[in-house]
């Protein structure tokens, strides 16, 4: 009588005569798990590489690793995306602190008469205006350009014959951008020819 075993593809290791009498096609590199009975009892090898199929709890835990991994995965790429929104909204927040601060150059260049202290405050300005470019932050050009809703708030039109229509004709609060999104809109004058 043949004891049942496992098939293994590649060569068998047991004795010849065993294998023909066992019919044992057992290999040498085999991890499927089985055991290989062809000397009565003793294994003829314990390394296997059958390729068996998965039981129905054996599956099921499969599909739920493989769940949880896709469920981790979303979350890793969702979190990183809220903390990098976090991260800018906060910059935001200490960056619309300080808008009121350079506001303050405008008003002051008017008030300014000597030549030398004008040329120091708008180095100064000019420095503060450097380092928050290298932050990412931009000021909203105005003046001279297209009338842009999408950047510019019209606080009043003006009626200019040799100016085009939509032309913004003076900016009453500078506008500024951080990273392409809108943090505070330029308040301006708007040219609106009459028909």
């Amino acid at each position: 009588m043949k004891k049942e075993h496992h098939k293994c593809a590649d060569e068998c290791t047991c004795e010849n005569e065993n294998k023909e009498k066992h019919n044992c096609e057992c290999s040498e590199e085999c991890s499927c798990g089985e055991d290989c009975k062809c000397h009565d009892g003793e294994k003829c090898n314990e390394n296997c590489n059958c390729e068996s199929k998965p039981s129905e709890k054996e599956q099921y835990y499969l599909d739920l690793a493989q769940r949880v991994q896709a469920e981790f995965e979303n979350y890793r790429k969702r979190s990183y995306f809220e903390m990098k929104k976090a991260r800018e909204d906060g910059q935001i927040s200490v960056i619309e602190v300080f808008l009121p601060c350079l506001d303050t150059f405008k008003v002051a260049k008017k008030s300014i008469t000597d030549a030398k202290v004008l040329e120091g405050v708008e180095m100064i300005e000019s420095a503060i205006m450097e380092e928050l470019k290298k932050l990412g932050v931009e000021k909203i050009d105005a003046v001279g350009q297209k009338y842009d809703p999408n950047l510019h708030s019209a606080l009043a039109v003006a009626s200019v014959k040799d100016k085009e229509n939509d032309i913004i004709l003076e900016e009453y609060q500078a506008g500024y951008k951080f990273n392409d999104r809108v943090i505070r809109y330029s308040k301006v004058i708007v040219n609106k020819k009459e028909d």
